[in-house]
């Protein structure tokens, strides 16, 4: 019996003398063991690539960066140095606390401003009143969250970043050289879902007051307001059309009317933790994919070999958490909340509103 039980982990060692709960026990501990192997398959480990059923050819060559382009490191910006984040009010769940103080962090002397379901729909009722009724009637709040970035971009200027954005370092090389840009998604995610190429996140972009993209973006919402994803209808793939649109039809006489699109290393250094296990197992069965979406599996596995590591977060300048707060119920119970006055006592909110 005791060489039987040393072939189990230390916890479920300890009982080895508890003769009465050995069955009790071993279920425990090997419950206890998958749920590690569980937890760790989604956790974001991409080690489980290496083990994909996919050769990669010698000549491959695979999509990524593993150093930074060149930025100025003085002169003016193109971009206001302003922060702009929404939230549903004041108080914000404890996950996110950290995220938010490293805007700060980064940029002590940029300004922060917090939009609020509130005062979001305040400043919409009082600059673009003819789009009050689109924005009421979208039925989930993640369209009214897209669109007012758009918006508030628009009219001030600066970085948009979502509340599970966290900053690693200052964002003033990338407003030194471009007056707008946004990010692609990693790589294999739009690949792999959908057979996409070259998808545009709406999580965080940095952009000039009045520039011509966001204003396209504001005036099409209300023709796509009525698609059925929220998805089409204002994030996303609603940005990559536009951008396609914009880059094809308007003249850029300016320099400061182009749109930089960044590549995911600097704002998504990682791929989505919840998409490992779908990804892993469409790629375990290539004869039902494209050309494309074999090259992706190929990259997964790729980078995740011992001798292509490479830590993507060494030249990001944010990381994404992926939090999916859109498709979380959170708490109406504020335990652990913290006020953003707490976080941020420097806060700005439009027209100081009280909640």
């Amino acid at each position: 019996m005791n060489s039987w039980f040393s072939l189990l982990p230390w916890p479920c060692r300890r009982y080895r003398d508890s003769h009465s709960r050995i069955v009790a026990v071993i279920f425990a501990c090997f419950f206890f063991i998958l749920l590690h192997f569980l937890l760790k398959w989604e956790s974001g480990d991409t080690d489980i690539f290496v083990s994909l059923k996919i050769e990669i050819p010698d000549d491959f060559k695979p999509v990524r960066i593993t150093k930074r382009e060149y930025f100025p490191s003085s002169g003016t910006p193109k971009i206001p140095k302003i922060i702009h984040q929404v939230w549903k009010g004041i108080f914000v769940p404890p996950e996110f606390v950290s995220w938010i103080k490293s805007w700060n962090k980064h940029h002590p002397d940029w300004e922060y401003w917090l939009w609020t379901d509130k005062s979001a729909r305040l400043f919409i009722a009082d600059r673009y009143p003819h789009l009050l009724n689109v924005y009421d009637h979208y039925p989930e709040n993640i369209r009214r969250a897209d669109a007012f970035r758009y918006i508030v971009l628009y009219e001030y200027g600066g970085l948009y970043a979502d509340m599970d954005m966290e900053a690693l370092g200052s964002f003033l090389p990338l407003t030194l050289k471009y007056s707008c840009f946004i990010g692609k998604e990693p790589y294999e995610h739009p690949i792999i879902d959908t057979n996409f190429d070259e998808l545009l996140i709406n999580a965080l972009m940095g952009c000039r007051q009045k520039h011509p993209f966001m204003k396209l973006l504001i005036n099409n919402l209300a023709s796509f307001s009525r698609l059925w994803h929220y998805l089409d209808s204002t994030g996303p793939h609603y940005v990559t059309l536009m951008y396609r649109q914009y880059k094809s039809s308007i003249s850029l006489e300016k320099d400061d009317d182009t749109v930089n699109i960044s590549p995911s290393e600097y704002f998504y250094p990682t791929i989505d933790p919840a998409k490992f296990r779908y990804m892993f197992n469409k790629c375990q069965n290539t004869q039902k994919l494209s050309e494309l979406q074999i090259h992706a599996c190929m990259n997964l596995k790729y980078k995740s070999l011992p001798e292509n590591k490479f830590d993507p977060v060494t030249i990001a300048f944010a990381n994404h958490h992926w939090y999916h707060t859109y498709l979380k119920t959170m708490s109406t119970v504020l335990t652990g909340y913290k006020s953003i006055f707490d976080i941020v006592p420097r806060v700005n909110i439009y027209k100081d509103l009280e909640e």
